[in-house]
């Protein structure tokens, strides 16, 4: 696999396979260089930061990709377990059957207000 160089050229990142082409068609030389398999681990996010090539994403949106994914988790278990207040209301159930998901729902309803949405 082929390496890909990287580099600024007016406030954009140049992106190239190959770093002859590059300082050819670009007029620049490779800044940064990295493996196919490193590119790929970064997901191919490759921007300029306060003036600086910045590889992958920041910590901030790590942070939110997780979160959505616990969002997504927490809300997910809650619609999966609706069906209990249904058999509650219909008297098919007891609230004392059913305490270890009741109470579990509360902590998924918890973990959803406590990231803020």
């Amino acid at each position: 696999m082929s390496d890909i160089y990287i580099a600024r050229k007016d406030g954009y990142v140049v992106l190239h396979g190959d770093k002859d082409q590059m300082m050819e068609l670009d007029g620049v030389e490779p800044e940064i260089t990295l493996t196919r398999e490193e590119y790929d681990a970064i997901d191919g996010i490759v921007r300029i930061i306060d003036g600086e090539i910045f590889l992958g994403m920041t910590e901030e949106e790590k942070k939110a990709e997780e979160n959505a994914a616990i969002l997504a988790r927490c809300r997910l278990r809650l619609a999966e377990t609706d069906y209990i207040g249904i058999k509650i209301a219909e008297g098919s159930a007891t609230k004392e059957e059913y305490a270890d998901i009741i109470a579990q729902r509360e902590e998924w309803r918890e973990t959803i207000r406590s990231i803020g949405v």
